[in-house]
């Protein structure tokens, strides 16, 4: 090893001594290592995601009963992060190991924008430089929720954080990839982990990829070369993650979909805590252009990109703010190599000034990170000292939590406040209700994986003074406690917290109270049922915009005059066939007999009738005795009992069995390549000893 090469490794080690140095001193780890539940944003209601995915481990896809009247269980959220949570928690108690995983994204980046820049062949000290910006980026404190710097992870955004820096990683071997032809089964691997971390790196890869093939040699065989591997790399990848992609993509038509309406900050995007690093774009971009680097520019298309989707994404399922750290990112990777390039240029090969550069520039970024941090320090003692730290959770909370523990089962609703709740580690800490109380509640994070979340929300509405509205994009009725009973009625909820003078004012009028509380009071709620015979309903097919006729049906018709909504006309036929079966007076008498989270049976003497149970629909859910299950407002499963016994079970279909077929045959496949490449490599090694 030459002296340039020490040199530069050892300066390396020292910028990167210096990065985590700084990450580390700044963190709370006293905090970390106590066995406390996590708070503090959307993190806090995170804690459901992992308890449950701890007790049916290792099991990971099943349904839920315990959120917007069930949904299906992590089909909709990448898992990845949470398996590994569970995986550690046999080692270190669930809790520290769900606070390590909440920092992976933030120790990998610096490291992601290293290798980015090292494997788009930059040299010293570019890659460092990029390694130095990743500090600056992730103690940004401009934005808290569009993902991957610091504040954004603490409020909830730790899969995107981990998956951006994954995208980095990938980002650069896959440019090495595709000009070496290699690395076939790394870049697999880490897109099949970046699937499986957060969607929107994804999204981003797909972009990109088509404007990879043309950034080799422009020959019509180099072409087809990069083409097919990109073919194999983005194919493999999907293979693999089919057991969670594919039913994602299948079912995606079963959720509710946000409708997010685009914003635009300029303070956001060029923040003045990242002068160096936009300025330092543009002549990264003038240094590009003049030594025609191709190296550099799947960087710049990644960038550019983002920056194009972020304009211009608009009324979309997903928020338009969550390209903007790519863009960041991108322009800071730019501009590493823009300042990079320039010192390369003024001091040609001499490797002591450079390194005293990039020494000095370490110890500033140090300093200027320093002088530009507020809030970050209290937010990390707020979320990793944990719920039970908090006075007004083990004054308030606690008490609440032991006394619904101890009811009868049923669902529980709840009056939305913000800040009242926050002072109990997070405005969402009442979702963990299922943990806490082992019962069912109705709101929760993951919005869009249940059909009812819509409907919950106009019932939180019409119950709460201050209203969360979610769901973006739908228009919520005023406060009216009479009509939100009546929906609270017929979504099967038995109990109802009150915390508010205004509510509890109103829910002392129409229910019944149980137990008073320093500010909570808990009622029960009359004339609740989970199955029900309706006076009758009336059929619709069901078309793209079903969701917003079922709402106008929800706020404004007889509630005990369903929508069925049809899928074709084989479906319509058999219910109208079915109704001139009934044969003298329906009688509502109906007895559940299990009552489990993937199973429902009871009986009924009602045959023929339309049995409302009221659980989401999903089409995972498969019936025995009835006709059905088909979808009816507001979000529910009808069903048309054949005999008086009657089953209901969530159950893997055709789908999600060709998708466990899909990813274990890749991996197998995956396998072989891998102890392939290993005796060629084996063979190879043995060749050259000769």
């Amino acid at each position: 090893m030459n002296k340039n090469k020490n040199v530069e490794i050892i300066v390396t080690l020292i910028v990167f001594a210096l990065v985590y140095g700084f990450i580390i001193q700044i963190l709370p780890w006293n905090l970390i290592f106590t066995d406390t539940m996590i708070s503090g944003g959307d993190t806090g209601s995170h804690n459901y995601t992992l308890y449950h995915l701890k007790t049916i481990f290792p099991k990971i896809k099943t349904w839920s009963p315990d959120w917007y009247a069930g949904f299906p269980f992590l089909y909709f959220y990448p898992p990845l992060l949470f398996i590994i949570t569970v995986l550690l928690s046999f080692l270190i108690p669930l809790n520290i190991a769900f606070k390590l995983i909440t920092l992976a994204g933030t120790f990998l980046l610096p490291l992601a924008l290293y290798w980015c820049l090292k494997n788009c062949d930059q040299k010293f000290p570019i890659p460092q430089i990029g390694a130095l910006g990743s500090l600056f980026f992730l103690f940004l404190e401009k934005f808290s929720i569009y993902g991957a710097n610091l504040p954004s992870t603490l409020a909830g955004e730790f899969s995107y954080s981990f998956s951006l820096s994954l995208f980095f990683i990938f980002l650069g071997f896959l440019v090495k990839g595709l000009k070496e032809n290699k690395y076939l089964i790394l870049n697999t691997i880490l897109l099949s982990l970046i699937v499986l971390s957060h969607l929107v790196p994804v999204a981003i890869a797909i972009i990109l990829a088509p404007f990879l093939i043309f950034l080799g040699d422009h020959t019509r065989k180099e072409y087809r070369r990069r083409f097919f591997y990109l073919i194999k790399v983005f194919g493999l990848a999907f293979c693999l993650t089919a057991w969670w992609s594919l039913p994602f993509l299948a079912f995606s038509s079963y959720t509710s979909m946000m409708h997010w309406a685009k914003t635009i900050v300029v303070s956001e995007i060029l923040p003045p805590s990242l002068f160096i690093f936009w300025t330092g774009a543009i002549l990264g971009l003038i240094f590009a252009i003049w030594k025609a680097d191709k190296n550099i520019l799947a960087i710049i298309i990644t960038t550019l990109a983002s920056f194009l989707v972020y304009l211009t994404l608009n009324n979309s399922a997903i928020y338009n703010t969550r390209f903007l750290p790519p863009v960041i990112l991108g322009y800071i990777l730019i501009g590493s190599y823009g300042w990079g390039k320039l010192i390369q240029l003024c001091f040609k090969k001499n490797e002591t000034i450079i390194s005293a550069i990039l020494i000095f520039a370490s110890i500033c970024s140090w300093y200027l990170v320093k002088q530009d941090i507020t809030f970050i320090p209290d937010w990390l003692k707020w979320n990793y000292e944990g719920f039970e730290a908090k006075a007004p959770f083990q004054r308030e909370a606690q008490p609440l939590f032991q006394y619904l523990k101890n009811l009868p089962p049923g669902r529980i609703m709840w009056e939305y406040r913000n800040s009242e709740y926050d002072a109990c580690g997070t405005p969402r800490f009442l979702e963990n209700l299922p943990i806490w109380t082992e019962h069912p509640t109705y709101e929760g994070l993951l919005i869009e994986s249940s059909l009812s979340g819509p409907f919950h929300f106009i019932n939180q509405a019409e119950t709460s003074i201050t209203p969360s509205s979610a769901i973006a994009g739908f228009e919520y009725p005023p406060f009216n406690f009479e009509k939100g009973v009546k929906h609270l009625q017929m979504f099967g909820a038995k109990y109802f917290v009150a915390y508010s003078d205004e509510v509890k004012n109103q829910a002392d009028q129409y229910l019944t109270k149980l137990k008073d509380f320093e500010h909570f009071a808990v009622y029960e709620i009359p004339q609740q049922t989970m199955i029900d015979i309706p006076s009758g309903f009336t059929l619709e097919k069901k078309k793209k915009d079903w969701v917003y006729q079922s709402i106008d049906w929800y706020k404004n018709a007889n509630l005990n005059i369903p929508i069925i909504f049809y899928q074709n006309q084989k479906e319509y036929n058999q219910i109208v066939a079915l109704q001139e079966k009934i044969q003298g007076p329906i009688t509502k008498d109906i007895h559940i007999t299990k009552n489990t989270d993937t199973a429902l049976e009871f009986t009924t003497k009602a045959l023929y009738a339309p049995h409302i149970i009221k659980i989401s629909y999903f089409p995972d859910w498969q019936v025995k005795g009835a006709y059905g299950p088909y979808l009816v407002s507001p979000s529910f499963m009808v069903v048309f009992p054949y005999q008086n016994n009657v089953l209901l079970e969530f159950k893997p279909g055709p789908i999600d069995i060709t998708s466990y077929i899909l990813s274990l045959t890749s991996f197998a496949f995956l396998c072989i390549l891998v102890i392939d490449k290993g005796q060629k490599l084996a063979i190879s090694k043995r060749f050259l000893s000769i």
